[in-house]
């Protein structure tokens, strides 16, 4: 009796599974996607100056992870705000014929595109009769017939402090600037020299150059 009892739930196992696939050893893989991605943006610190590589880390239909790195090696603008965005192929039916969208030689709008790259100063005072100033868009033109004897620069974000031979004597003065960059010049004079500190928005390295009209600092 025992036996028959034994080999009815045999047959009853086997019922229930019947409809398995005994060569199949793999489960399909199923994951939780986010929503698709549109766009994502980042800024960097007043020290980044270039952008060495992207890393994209990823992850696989079966769950796996990979990564893609891009060299870029470019120079960046930390004030800048880079992005990431996504963009969708173009539909191929919707291309052009080439000879559609080149324009004839002879038509002159095809010479509109022409621009000059002019650097066009952004502010421009004077401190005292011997000094003046003049801001671009990362540099800074000082226009003074005095020789600079000693610069360097301190903080962050940085001062440039330059000195100048003189004996001139005069008042302090403190000098806002409308610029992202460069914030304040402040002039003290002293025994046998003056002294500018000019205030930046964050932390560069600078040089100096000078020419007939006075000295040029360039911020990198």
């Amino acid at each position: 009796m025992k036996i028959k009892i034994l080999l009815i739930c045999l047959i009853f196992l086997n019922i229930l599974n019947a409809d398995e696939n005994p060569f199949q050893s793999e489960q399909n893989l199923s994951i939780i996607t986010p929503p698709n991605f549109q766009k994502d943006e980042v800024k960097f610190n007043s020290n980044a100056r270039i952008l060495k590589s992207v890393t994209f880390n990823y992850i696989n239909l079966d769950g796996s992870e990979n990564a893609i790195t891009l060299d870029i090696n470019k120079s960046i603008d930390w004030h800048d705000t880079y992005i990431i965005t996504r963009q969708n192929n173009p539909n191929p039916s919707k291309i052009l014929d080439v000879s559609v969208t080149i324009p004839e030689k002879n038509d002159l709008s095809a010479e509109s595109n022409v621009s000059l790259d002019l650097e066009l100063p952004e502010q421009t005072g004077k401190i005292y009769d011997f000094i003046a100033y003049t801001t671009y868009k990362n540099k800074i033109k000082l226009n003074t017939n005095d020789e600079i004897i000693s610069d360097f620069s301190i903080g962050n974000p940085s001062k440039i402090i330059v000195d100048f031979k003189s004996n001139a004597i005069a008042l302090t003065k403190n000098i806002r600037l409308n610029h992202s960059l460069f914030k304040r010049i402040d002039f003290g004079s002293h025994k046998g020299y003056y002294r500018l500190v000019i205030y930046l928005d964050g932390k560069y390295n600078y040089n100096i150059q000078k020419d007939s009209s006075g000295y040029l600092i360039s911020l990198q």
